[in-house]
C-alpha cells in the first residue's frame, strides 16, 4: 500500500496537470477570440476562395474566344444556309441588301437618314433666288463690316456701274443667318462682303480693291456681267 507521502504527491501531479490543461485551453480559446486571429483567419480564407474561383472560372480571353468562335460559327451557318437556298448568287444578293448575320440574328447596315430642309433653308434659298434677279452685281455686306464698306465704296462711288449692284445687308436682313449659310454651300465662301457678278463670287473687299488699284476692275466686270451690263 503506497505511504501518504506518494499519495500527497501524486495528488499534487493530479492537481497540477489539470491547472495547465485550464490554463492552455483558456489561452487557445482567448487567442481564436482576439481580433488578430480573426482578421487573419478571414484573410487566409478569403485568399482560398479566390484562389479556388481563379481555379474555377475562365479567363476573360476565354470567354472572348469562345465569344468570336460561335459567331464565327453562327455566321458561316447563316452563309452555307442562304447558298444553299439560293445558290451563290442569292448569297451575293444578300450580302448586297447590306444584310449581315451577327451570332444567328440579321442586322440591317444603318443608312443615314436625310435630314429635312426647314423651312427657313428653303425660304432662304428662294430668296437668294430673287435677289440675283435684281442686279448682275449683288454685294452681301455687314453693316458694322469695314472690309464690306470698303468693296461698297469702291463699286457704287468709283464706278458707274449700270444697272446699279445691289446691297444686301445679312446683319438686318431677317434671313441673313441662312443667306449667308447658303452662299458659303453655293460659292464657298462665308465670310462678308461676298461680291457676286452673274452668281459668281469674285470675292471680299480685299479682292475688290486689288481689281481697282491693278485697274481690271472694269473689265472684270464687263466680262463677267455680259448683256445684263
Amino acid at each position: 500500500m503506497p505511504s501518504s507521502r506518494r499519495l500527497r504527491l501524486l495528488g499534487l501531479a493530479v492537481v497540477l496537470f489539470v491547472l495547465v490543461t485550464l490554463y492552455v485551453t483558456a489561452g487557445a480559446r482567448q487567442t481564436r477570440n482576439s481580433a488578430f486571429y480573426g482578421k487573419t483567419s478571414d484573410a487566409l480564407g478569403a485568399a482560398r476562395a479566390a484562389k479556388e474561383a481563379v481555379l474555377r472560372e475562365p479567363t476573360d480571353a476565354d470567354v472572348g474566344k469562345r465569344l468570336r468562335d460561335a459567331e464565327d460559327a453562327a455566321k458561316r451557318a447563316a452563309d452555307k444556309k442562304a447558298e444553299d437556298f439560293h445558290g451563290e448568287e442569292g448569297k451575293k444578293r444578300v450580302e448586297e441588301m447590306g444584310e449581315k448575320s451577327v451570332a444567328g440574328r440579321k442586322i440591317m447596315k444603318e443608312v443615314p437618314e436625310e435630314v429635312p430642309e426647314t423651312k427657313e433653308k428653303q425660304r432662304a434659298k428662294d430668296e437668294l433666288n430673287d435677289i440675283l434677279k435684281r442686279s448682275p452685281i449683288i454685294i452681301f455686306s455687314k453693316t458694322y463690316c469695314p472690309f464690306s464698306k470698303k468693296a461698297k465704296a469702291i463699286l457704287l462711288e468709283k464706278y458707274n456701274i449700270t444697272p446699279k449692284p445691289y446691297v444686301v445687308e445679312l446683319d438686318t436682313h431677317p434671313l441673313g443667318p441662312y443667306l449667308q449659310e447658303h452662299l458659303a454651300e453655293s460659292t464657298g465662301r462665308r465670310t462678308v462682303p461676298n461680291v457676286l457678278i452673274n452668281g459668281k463670287s469674285i470675292g471680299g473687299g480685299d479682292d475688290v480693291e486689288a481689281l481697282h488699284v491693278d485697274g481690271k476692275l472694269a473689265d472684270t466686270v464687263r466680262s463677267m456681267g455680259g448683256k445684263r451690263m
